[in-house]
């Protein structure tokens, strides 16, 4: 990813805005759920039938919409300004995704810095086998590459964002 700007910015912004928008509990209908859970049964049933492995993103959206109120409590102090009426607290959404932002950033962080560290590799062709980890000078360079530019594109946002207001 080139360096993060003002384009790239609002392009995510206006993804997750818009989502949040068509997201709105108040336009959700009975059609809706009914069709969400069609197709939610198709996904799994089709996965299944392929592979059976793999991540099912819907549901670990689910799942963290679930833990991500509890996780905000613990970590995000609850704040109000009478004057403007205000107030956030776990149950906001901004408080919600602030802590799903924290969790995707530190797990991308974390798994890329570990399969970096492993040698990260799939192919048991490899003078290392199947033995684990695989300590594979190609996984290693590779994932760095990946990791650096991970980091890189969290960073460029930081100082975009900060520059932003100065």
């Amino acid at each position: 990813m080139d360096k993060m700007n003002e384009d790239t910015i609002l392009h995510f912004y206006r993804i997750l805005e818009n989502s949040l928008l068509e997201s709105d509990i108040s336009k959700i209908n009975e059609e809706d759920i009914d069709a969400w859970s069609q197709s939610f049964k198709k996904v799994v049933r089709e996965s299944r039938e392929k592979s059976g492995k793999g991540v099912f993103v819907p549901f670990l959206m689910w799942k963290l919409g679930e833990i991500s109120p509890v996780e905000a409590s613990k970590y995000l102090v609850n704040r109000k300004q009478d004057e403007c009426r205000v107030s956030y607290d776990h149950n906001n959404v901004e408080y919600i995704l602030w802590v799903m932002a924290l969790m995707f950033v530190s797990w991308s962080v974390t798994n890329l810095k570990r399969k970096t560290q492993n040698g990260h590799c799939q192919n048991i062709d490899h003078p290392h086998g199947d033995t684990n980890p695989r300590l594979c000078k190609e996984g290693t360079i590779f994932h760095q590459e990946l990791y650096n530019e991970c980091v890189k594109s969290f960073k460029d946002l930081l100082i975009h964002s900060d520059a932003q207001h100065h």
